[in-house]
């Protein structure tokens, strides 16, 4: 697994915030996507996660998430789909390979590799769906990125 410190710059989001199972977020990526297309909206890197719920338990009934992606400019927001600034901030990054059948693994490695470098995970992790459910053929193609919110301590 590879694991890096890295600086997330300011960015621009749009964001669906919800709260229900995470087996609706397919249809929430589609919405996304959608207004992303149909506004004719330029967005920066792929669509991403944020669990607010612990993120071993999000597969056991209602989970509180947003669905979000990066982008350029000052766009309206439309029903569901709001837009927010997320601030500069740096996070421990790794890149999850495969199935999110064992995801837990890689947040298992993660944690251990924060710890051992000093460093405070200080907020709700995200998932970066660089290759997943919406440009992939199949589970074994999928590539996450992991990224844990810290400071060094």
């Amino acid at each position: 697994m590879q694991i890096q410190d890295k600086i997330i710059p300011d960015q621009k989001i749009a964001v669906i915030n919800y709260k229900g199972p995470i087996s609706d977020l397919e249809v929430l990526l589609s919405k996304l996507m959608d207004w992303v297309e149909t506004e004719e909206i330029k967005t920066i890197g792929e669509p991403f996660i944020i669990y607010y719920s612990p993120r071993h338990s999000v597969n056991q009934g209602d989970a509180v998430f947003d669905v979000g992606i990066a982008i350029e400019g000052n766009a309206q927001a439309k029903d569901i789909i709001k837009t927010a600034d997320l601030f500069e901030h740096g996070v421990l990054s790794g890149i999850h390979e495969g199935s999110i059948d064992n995801i837990l693994d890689s947040y298992d490695t993660m944690v251990k590799v924060a710890q051992e470098n000093n460093y405070d995970i200080i907020g709700s992790p995200t998932e970066v769906l660089v290759k997943n459910i919406h440009n992939a053929d199949s589970e074994e193609e999928y590539i996450t990125e992991i990224r844990l919110p810290i400071i060094k301590m």
